[in-house]
């Protein structure tokens, strides 16, 4: 019986079908190179390779986009008729649920995998992203915490083990050993863009650029060339400079690492692309036609209500380019999901929707419902997933809106916040003293 690199038995008996899939298996963990082409060299020595469909099927349902759903249906179904050990089938009925929008259920399978067979470090990868999709932040943590138990120092697969615990302790706010195992991660390979990205929110979190800003920079000529992961750690990279406000480079790299190609269709890379943009507009910059081309690009997704957070990033973009039918298509695309009794009908329900309607408050001037909006759902906002870093954008639009609807007490606490999770961060500064002006101003009239 074969065994892939991890030790876990696999259900073809070709040993060149094997050597594609364990290729495979190293571009995924490390987001590098194509996985699905690797994946397919590995179908075409066997077709009836299940562990191959099961992967292919789970990396496909994970990219939230409703233009991978047929293809992804297409390897589920392949994968059931396939050769399958009992391991492999229920890697097949996660990515099932994930195609019916059962989200929770997929993640919660893959986490069972995990947790039976903590060498499979496919299941606990998916089951990861999963959480993240999520919001389910303690399993983010303990999931790899706990399959480190199956790893020696120094084995295969036990590094990036670490740098999905290193992001789990971050969005749990460990910091210390979150940086602690994210750097030794990257020492054991400076490739894992993920444990990279790990140590990366920690300096975020803590507004700490002067560790930050070398960290990304430093490591990029191992993470960067062939990662299909690299475009987010350079908007990582970019967030820490507009913290300093340093525009020019942020803008730098927009043009030339987070959006290299205007026309590329990764709606990953459109929902950090659109976060930046926003961020930027609240600070007042000139952005030219970079709203205009991201939304262009949006546009095709304005109606497929699969992932409430794609939604709102969607939103921003339309907002900024003034696309109004676009606005008006997405908003009726929340309201539709919002009705459904699925996974993303709940997270549309208590936090896109909101929130979608407090950008477009925000953007027509009604700054005070923007800012009770998002007021309401920001303490739970988890629920429709991403990180704190990206779910920061709503809190710094809260604080934006009141400081332009003149809500001192509002701004004053909202800074104040910020100040205390991020002392030495420049941007909490200039915010914290944008809310003191603010309140003198309004005691001197």
């Amino acid at each position: 019986m074969l065994k892939d690199r991890y030790g876990n038995s696999v259900s073809t008996t070709s040993s060149a079908a094997l050597a594609h899939y364990n290729k495979a298996l190293d571009l995924l963990r490390t987001y590098r190179g194509d996985p699905i082409a690797a994946l397919d060299a590995a179908l075409a020595e066997d077709p009836q390779f299940g562990a191959a469909w099961a992967a292919r099927a789970g990396l496909l349902v994970q990219q939230t986009d409703k233009a991978y759903a047929d293809e992804a249906i297409r390897s589920v179904r392949a994968g059931l008729a396939a050769n399958l050990n009992d391991r492999e089938r229920l890697h097949l009925q996660a990515a099932h649920d994930w195609t019916e929008g059962r989200f929770h259920q997929g993640t919660a399978r893959l986490g069972l995998l995990a947790r039976e067979h903590p060498r499979d470090l496919v299941a606990l990868q998916y089951a990861h992203i999963g959480c993240f999709f999520l919001g389910m932040q303690h399993e983010l943590r303990d999931w790899p915490l706990q399959a480190l138990r199956a790893f020696s120092p120094g084995e295969d697969g036990r590094s990036y083990a670490l740098g999905m615990a290193a992001f789990g302790l971050e969005e749990c706010g460990a910091y210390a050993r979150a940086d602690q195992y994210g750097r030794e991660a990257v020492e054991v390979d400076p490739r894992d863009g993920w444990a990279v990205h790990a140590v990366a929110h920690v300096n975020e979190m803590r507004g700490d650029l002067d560790v930050g800003i070398p960290w990304l920079a430093d490591n990029a000529r191992f993470w960067a060339p062939d990662s299909g992961f690299a475009y987010h750690n350079w908007w990582h990279l970019a967030l820490l400079h507009l913290d300093r406000g340093d525009i020019t480079t942020v803008l730098q790299f927009y043009d030339e690492n987070v959006r290299p190609d205007p026309d590329a269709q990764v709606l990953l890379e459109w929902i950090d692309s659109s976060a930046l943009l926003w961020r930027l507009k609240l600070e007042g910059v000139e952005l030219g036609d970079r709203f205009d081309s991201l939304a262009a690009c949006w546009a095709r997704a304005a109606e497929d209500g699969i992932y409430a957070f794609n939604d709102v990033h969607a939103m921003m973009a339309f907002l900024g380019a003034g696309r109004t039918a676009d606005i008006e298509r997405t908003l009726r695309t929340l309201r539709r999901a919002a009705a459904e009794p699925n996974d993303n009908g709940y997270m549309t329900r208590t936090v896109g929707l909101p929130l979608a309607e407090a950008l477009i408050a925000f953007e027509a001037g009604r700054h005070g419902e923007c800012v009770e909006k998002i007021a309401a759902v920001r303490g739970v906002a988890q629920r429709f997933g991403g990180s704190h870093a990206q779910r920061d954008i709503f809190s710094l639009t809260a604080i934006y809106a009141a400081l332009c609807a003149g809500m001192t007490g509002l701004a004053q606490s909202f800074a104040a916040e910020r100040l205390a999770h991020k002392p030495h961060s420049p941007w909490a500064q200039r915010l914290g003293r944008r809310a003191a002006s603010l309140s003198e101003r309004q005691q001197a009239a």
